[in-house]
């Protein structure tokens, strides 16, 4: 079983690395098919390189193939006419010398694993406002669509161990396939990491969050509390405002993505989430006169309507008269 030690020693595996080509990518993707064991020795032997400045080091000509060799060979150089009584003199020196070699490239590795980041990541911010919706391509090819009021931030460049992006607000992600970069949303201190994936995360208020994966599998971890939990296809994870409780129930995936095909829905919604979302969706301010006496509970969906139309058919439904003035409208409950 190779160690992250014998990787390490392995210029395929650093080639691969550090300089990766189809050809590299195709033979250790399908090594890492055939030993899944041994996946987690690789990755770490591949963290450490990617961490650190070994690319840049230059070994003087033949060294490496010198060290390697020492390493690999347990053959002992025995010189004509010793004493066989002196020969263990010889085995010392081979074992300190290869000692030797290890600790040196243990510290080379070490050192540019702890020291920080040579380059520092160039962060990118999108954001929309009430009424706008955003559609983007991330580096990676990964496609994010924004909805009203949020924020996405994102490196200019992602690194070579994963992609990791923040969420405030909603944005639906259909992922770029990597098997050797996860993709990581982080959004109220839940980090939902996927490789090849489409899924929905939504933020409302300061606690309520809801991530609903459409396809693939994704894993929800919370850092803080040492929780992992697994989605499969239709499945949501939902965590409480009040109590803080997350439980993985079923969605309705159209109820879900249908923001972002410009379609509004309404389920059994109240008066104030029905003003929410208008407000949202449109970037207008609602005025409500006489809300007291409303008592709603309005189902209705709307594809790519302007606010008057749709004012006017909850209007006939709901029983209000309103009165639209630019960004501002007043509804007046009869």
């Amino acid at each position: 079983m190779n160690t992250k030690e014998d990787f390490l020693m392995d210029p395929e595996f650093i080639a691969w690395t550090l300089h990766p080509n189809d050809q590299l990518n195709d033979y250790w993707v399908k090594w890492m098919d055939a030993n899944p064991e041994q996946v987690r020795e690789l990755k770490l032997a591949r963290e450490v390189l990617l961490r650190s400045r070994y690319k840049e080091y230059k070994a003087p000509e033949g060294m490496k193939e010198d060290i390697r060799q020492k390493l690999l060979t347990e053959k002992s150089t025995e010189y004509i006419n010793e004493k066989k009584s002196y020969r263990w003199l010889f085995n010392l020196a081979a074992m300190l010398l290869i000692g030797f070699t290890l600790v040196w490239l243990s510290g080379i590795f070490t050192k540019d694993l702890l020291a920080p980041v040579e380059e520092a990541l160039v962060m990118l911010h999108k954001n929309t406002g009430p009424g706008e919706k955003l559609q983007l391509t991330l580096p990676d090819g990964t496609r994010v669509w924004l909805n009203s009021n949020s924020e996405i931030s994102f490196p200019e460049k992602f690194g070579s161990v994963e992609r990791k992006v923040r969420l405030a607000g909603e944005a639906f992600i259909e992922v770029e396939k990597d098997s050797l970069r996860p993709f990581k949303v982080e959004a109220q201190g839940l980090v939902t990491t996927a490789l090849g994936t489409s899924f929905n995360i939504k933020e409302k208020g300061e606690a309520e969050i809801s991530i609903s994966l459409v396809t693939g599998k994704v894993k929800v971890e919370n850092v803080a509390k040492r929780e992992d939990f697994f989605l499969s296809p239709g499945e949501q994870l939902h965590r409480d405002p009040v109590t803080g409780k997350k439980s993985i129930r079923k969605f309705d995936r159209h109820t879900i993505s249908s923001w972002k095909e410009g379609t509004i829905l309404f389920q059994k919604s109240n008066l104030e989430e029905v003003v929410t979302i208008l407000e949202n969706w449109y970037g207008v301010k609602i005025e409500v006169e006489n809300s007291t006496i409303a008592n709603w509970e309005f189902s209705g969906e709307y594809h790519r309507q302007s606010l008057e139309n749709v004012l006017k058919s909850m209007g006939y439904v709901q029983n209000f008269e309103f009165e639209l003035n630019g960004k501002n409208v007043t509804i007046k409950i009869k």
